[in-house]
């Protein structure tokens, strides 16, 4: 269901957020994993039903998969990785796989546009080819599925058979991460501020942005005397630190590295920023405004603008202006909306608001709904190695 990396963080947490929304509801889950162990299902509250399959070998896993499905015939499948859509669809699985949905958690043409104009188009076109053939598309935001519908639309009009495309927000555990929000933080910068303290969480790669975010850092007034914290690993971290010094701001910007609690960083800070070129739906950014960090965000395609509900929440700005950002950041720190307005903001990323729409594109009943039987078995296919 979920392609993680190790210390993947963000997406780890939608996903578990999801399953145990999902199980509340009575349904049956099945995850199909290439490993029976998973750092990320230590987080899971219920339980679920664990089969391995080892999808980066699609050849030897194809009779594992035919096996499963006679086996454990699920209602559903959901899948959330490029590997497992690939296995689902071949064809020797042809009579064999129930309704399958695809789970599609970035913006792809944007995506794509980092790579030559050949490799983008061809593989946008087998990305095309593939998405062509399920039943359903499932986008984390707007931007996300609107970017589907373009994808798809393109090509020779007879082969353009386009799968139902379903919009839906990634859920957000407000209560869990509040939890993890209290748990002391240890920073001088945050035990005693000298003043305002910016907080962004990311990988340090180029679609995060980051050298923006220093950038416009730069240009806030010396009397503020900001901090800016960024939490996340990645291969940028030595360029991004000599751009500090070539700015004259190494002094107050630490790079944090990956940290498996960002929350309490996020909680103690005076303001979030997301810097990003592009994202699927930016989840540290969810989770900001619920914890009720005041935000300014790029306006990337895409998710920035649903989330903070076109600016109403916080600032947007170019992707690649750092006057504009560096402003919208000084005017937030002088002016910060209440918390208790982006937390009523988030109430949209409740889990179990997230899980009905799950079950309801999925075809499956929710026990109370008047929709049928409880306990169907839905089967989780895609979850990465870490």
């Amino acid at each position: 269901m979920i392609g993680f990396r190790q210390g993947s963080g963000g997406v780890g947490r939608v996903m578990t957020t999801l399953i145990d929304a999902l199980l509340d509801t009575g349904i049956d889950i099945d995850l199909l994993l290439p490993s029976a162990e998973h750092p990320d299902l230590s987080a899971l509250r219920g339980e679920v039903n664990r089969f391995v399959i080892d999808l980066d070998r699609l050849k030897q896993a194809e009779p594992t998969l035919l096996a499963y499905l006679r086996q454990r015939q699920p209602d559903a499948i959901l899948s959330n990785r490029d590997q497992s859509h690939r296995l689902l669809l071949r064809r020797t699985l042809d009579g064999e796989r129930p309704f399958t949905a695809f789970r599609v958690g970035t913006n792809i043409p944007e995506r794509l546009k980092r790579n030559s104009p050949w490799t983008a188009a061809w593989n946008g076109w087998r990305l095309a080819v593939l998405y062509r053939q399920v039943d359903l598309l499932i986008g984390i935001s707007s931007g996300v599925s609107a970017a589907l519908t373009r994808m798809l639309n393109q090509g020779p009009r007879w082969r353009r058979h386009q799968p139902r495309i379903e919009t839906i927000l990634n859920p957000v555990d407000a209560e869990a991460i509040a939890r993890l929000a209290g748990e002391p933080v240890s920073h001088p910068w945050l035990k005693q501020k000298i003043g305002p303290v910016i907080v962004s969480v990311g990988r340090l790669v180029r679609a995060k942005q980051f050298s923006l975010l220093l950038r416009a850092f730069a240009l806030l007034p010396p009397a503020m005397n900001a901090r800016l914290m960024i939490c996340g690993g990645g291969g940028q971290h030595e360029r991004l630190l000599a751009l500090a010094a070539r700015l004259g701001i190494a002094d107050r910007i630490e790079l944090l590295g990956y940290q498996s609690n960002p929350f309490r960083y996020v909680a103690a800070a005076d303001l979030f920023v997301c810097s990003s070129v592009f994202e699927g739906a930016n989840n540290a950014l969810l989770e900001a405004l619920t914890l009720g960090t005041p935000c300014v965000s790029t306006d990337c395609p895409s998710g920035p603008r649903e989330i903070l509900n076109d600016g109403r929440l916080g600032p947007l700005v170019p992707v690649d202006d750092p006057v504009a950002l560096a402003e919208a950041m000084r005017s937030v720190l002088e002016a910060p909306l209440p918390a208790e307005r982006l937390r009523a903001g988030a109430a949209r990323f409740d889990p179990q608001r997230s899980a009905a729409r799950y079950a309801e594109v999925l075809g499956l009943s929710v026990p109370g709904s008047g929709g049928g039987l409880s306990g169907q078995r839905q089967a989780i296919l895609g979850w990465t190695k870490h």
